[in-house]
């Protein structure tokens, strides 16, 4: 028996902002970070807030352990009814873990102004160990905010390099949530949809069209809610460890990884025919292999790296390290097939061009 469960309410399109109307009167906790503090972005969102509003900005990207319990003690002071969080994944991420660990519990509203991370419709919150260098994905179905809010006119002013990034991010949710151990006919269809869409769309996003970004917006809330019933994988599991130990823009190492695993994960017959009807979807031929070179052209076209930004002597040293936390990554267990130790390794190693087995 399988189960595939819908939450949150989703508002879209333009003028969905609108829907904080709902919430008049309500004690609200924005949770937010300092430029979109700054920039009056978040303003646009509390001024449709009629009642007692306090703004946590403290928010930064990678929110570590120490953020969130400051940001649980500013929770629990000011005693919301409900907490909306503003802006990308790690405001997102962030406020998740701040009410989760908080007494009450309140409802979470999530308002994404960058397409990438899906986190509006997940039950995943990606928290780092700044002590240890290392991401911690904190996966309970009680982090699922309560509504979310997709208004694709808080996404004119996103730069290219985020949209890239972030988008990316998208191409890589619905892949792997696609040929996922977890997969199943609801969410393959979230993934597909998204993976096509994304594959057309970026390219218009990324030189500015807000139309496209609108699209983006949308396929970024599908492959959110394909991976959090399927699962995602090896190029996650690899990103997170790697993200935790060199800070690097979590979209922009899937785009340097996600190429090469398609090719490994295509070792298996069912994740090869899976690939081949996602490269089908994007009008390309049916196979691994085309799919794969025709994600690393688009990576190319969007300005990004073919190669991890680490010096290889670097990257040498810590391999043994970043596979021990690929391997214990809870991304992991959903990949098509098992990965050793090596074989990440391997990866890792052409990511960083050190070369790897023929």
């Amino acid at each position: 028996m399988e189960r595939f469960a819908i939450r949150p309410e989703i508002w879209f399109g333009p003028g969905a902002l609108g829907a904080l109307e709902r919430l008049a009167g309500k004690r609200v906790l924005l949770v937010t970070d300092g430029f979109l503090s700054s920039s009056g972005l978040a303003k646009r969102a509390a001024e449709r807030l009629t009642g007692p509003v306090e703004i946590f900005d403290k928010v930064e990207p990678d929110p570590s352990l120490k953020l969130v319990a400051e940001g649980v003690a500013a929770l629990e002071g000011f005693g919301p009814d409900a907490v909306v969080a503003f802006g990308g994944g790690s405001p997102m991420d962030c406020a998740k873990a701040m009410c989760w660990f908080s007494k009450g519990r309140p409802p979470l509203w999530c308002i994404p102004t960058t397409a990438g991370t899906g986190s509006e419709v997940t039950a995943f919150a990606v928290l780092t160990d700044t002590e240890r260098g290392v991401k911690y994905p904190l996966v309970e179905e009680g982090l699922l905010p309560e509504t979310a809010i997709l208004d694709p006119s808080l996404l004119e002013g996103v730069p290219p390099k985020v949209t890239a990034d972030t988008g990316m991010d998208v191409l890589t949710h619905a892949a792997e949530a696609y040929v996922a151990k977890g997969s199943s006919p609801f969410s393959d269809a979230l993934a597909e949809k998204a993976f096509a869409l994304a594959y057309e769309r970026l390219p218009a996003a990324f030189v500015g069209d807000l139309g496209a970004k609108g699209d983006m917006l949308l396929c970024s809330c599908m492959a959110g809610m394909a991976f959090n019933a399927a699962g995602l994988g090896a190029c996650h599991a690899m990103a997170h460890a790697l993200g935790g130990r060199f800070h690097l823009p979590h979209g922009r190492l899937n785009a340097v990884l996600l190429p090469s695993v398609v090719l490994r994960n295509a070792g298996d017959r069912r994740a090869a025919a899976r690939y081949a009807a996602l490269a089908k979807a994007c009008g390309l031929a049916g196979t691994p292999r085309a799919l794969s070179a025709a994600l690393a052209r688009l990576r190319a076209a969007l300005g990004l790296p073919d190669r991890l930004p680490v010096e290889p002597e670097e990257l040498k040293a810590t391999l043994d390290d970043l596979s021990a936390a690929a391997l214990a990554d809870g991304c992991m267990a959903a990949n098509p097939i098992p990965l050793t130790a090596a074989e990440i390794k391997d990866l890792l190693s052409r990511a960083g061009g050190l070369g790897g087995r023929p």
